[in-house]
C-alpha cells in the first residue's frame, strides 16, 4: 500500500470523560471555553471529529460516538460542526461508550434525509458484550450494536486488513498482539457461538495519518490490544519510524503498575512529539504520563481542537 502524505490534520474532541474550562490552551491547539450561553458536556465515552487536508482538499469524519446521541448532537452543535461536512463514520470497537451515540446520529441522519454515509468497523463489532466484576459470578450486560440499527442509513464496511478509507486517512485492520505485557483485561466478555467467552477485541481498529515533514499521527479508541502494539503495527505497515502524535484511549485504568511503566517504556521508544491520553487511560495513569513525558503530554478536555501541520 502506498501511504500518502497530508499537509495537516485537525482533531476536535466531541466526547470524553473530562472537561475543564480553565486549563491553558495546549501548544498544538485550542480549548473550548464555556460561556453563559454555551455549555459543553462530558461523559464516560469518546468521539473525535477529524479533518485531514492536502492542498485545498479536505475530508472530515467521526471516529466513535460516545454513549448518548443527544449529548453527541448537542456538543457538535455547540462546537459549530456541521453534520453535512462529515464524509465517513468510523467505529473503533463494539463497546457502548463508543457506539451508543451512533444510534442517535443515525436517527438524525435519517430524519434529515442524509443516507449512504460509509460506516467502517472491524469484523465482530456487531457482538453482544459483557463485563464481570472481580470475585463476582454474574455478568453485566453491556448491550450490542445491531446491524439493523444502522444499515440502510449508512453503508457498512467490515474490515480485517489495513485500508485507506478517505484520501490520506488509514485504518489499521486487525492489530496484532506482539509484546508480552499488554494483556487484554480478563473481565471483558462477548457472546459468541452460543456462549459467553473472553473478549479478545479482534475487531478493534485505530486510525492513522502521515503528516508531511512531521511523521505519523495515530488515534486509538481504547487500545484494548495495547497502545504499544497499535503504534508498532502502524510503524511496521507504513515503514515510517517517526511518530509525531499519539491520541486516544489507552485502557490503563485498572492496569498494574508494572504494565503502566512497561507501556511508558514502549511509547518512549517511539519518541512522540505529543501524547494525548483520553477516556479509559485512567486518572492515575494520566498523572504518571505527565510525570514521565512532561510537556509532550497534554491532558485532554472535551471540545479541545488539536492541529498537526506539516
Amino acid at each position: 500500500m502506498d501511504f500518502k502524505e497530508i499537509d495537516g490534520l485537525s482533531i476536535t474532541v466531541i466526547v470524553d470523560n473530562f472537561y475543564d474550562a480553565l486549563l491553558d490552551d495546549p501548544p498544538c491547539g485550542k480549548r473550548f471555553r464555556t460561556t453563559p450561553e454555551k455549555s459543553i458536556y462530558a461523559e464516560h465515552g469518546l468521539s473525535f471529529f477529524i479533518t485531514a487536508h492536502k492542498g485545498e482538499k479536505k475530508h472530515s469524519f467521526l471516529l466513535d460516538f460516545g454513549v448518548d446521541g443527544n449529548l453527541l448532537l448537542h456538543n457538535l452543535k455547540v462546537l459549530e460542526i456541521e453534520i453535512k461536512s462529515i464524509s465517513s463514520l468510523v467505529l473503533s470497537h463494539g463497546h457502548f461508550d463508543h457506539y451508543g451515540g451512533l444510534k442517535g446520529l443515525v436517527k438524525y441522519l435519517d430524519y434529515h434525509g442524509i443516507k449512504g454515509l460509509p460506516l467502517f468497523l472491524g469484523e465482530g463489532a456487531f457482538s453482544r458484550r459483557f463485563f464481570k466484576k472481580k470475585d463476582e459470578k454474574e455478568f453485566i450486560d453491556l448491550g450490542e450494536l445491531k446491524r439493523e440499527e444502522v444499515e440502510g442509513v449508512t453503508r457498512i464496511y467490515e474490515l480485517r486488513e489495513p485500508i485507506e478509507f478517505l484520501p490520506g486517512c488509514y485504518l489499521t485492520g486487525i492489530i496484532e498482539r506482539k509484546n508480552d505485557y499488554e494483556h487484554i483485561p480478563n473481565n471483558l466478555f462477548l457472546y459468541k457461538e452460543g456462549e459467553i467467552v473472553s473478549d479478545n477485541f479482534q475487531e478493534e481498529l485505530a486510525v492513522f495519518f502521515f503528516i508531511k515533514g512531521k511523521g505519523l499521527v495515530v488515534i486509538s479508541g481504547c487500545a484494548h490490544r495495547g497502545i504499544v502494539n497499535t503504534i508498532s503495527q502502524v510503524v511496521e505497515i507504513t515503514g515510517i519510524q517517526k511518530v509525531h502524535a499519539i491520541v486516544g484511549g489507552f485502557h490503563l485504568i485498572h492496569a498494574e503498575e508494572e504494565r503502566v511503566h512497561m507501556t511508558f517504556k514502549g511509547l518512549k521508544d517511539f519518541s512522540p512529539d505529543y501524547i494525548i491520553p483520553c477516556h479509559c487511560t485512567g486518572f492515575f495513569a494520566k498523572v504518571l504520563f505527565i510525570a514521565t513525558f512532561g510537556k509532550s503530554c497534554i491532558i485532554n478536555t472535551v471540545g479541545s481542537t488539536y492541529h498537526f501541520l506539516g
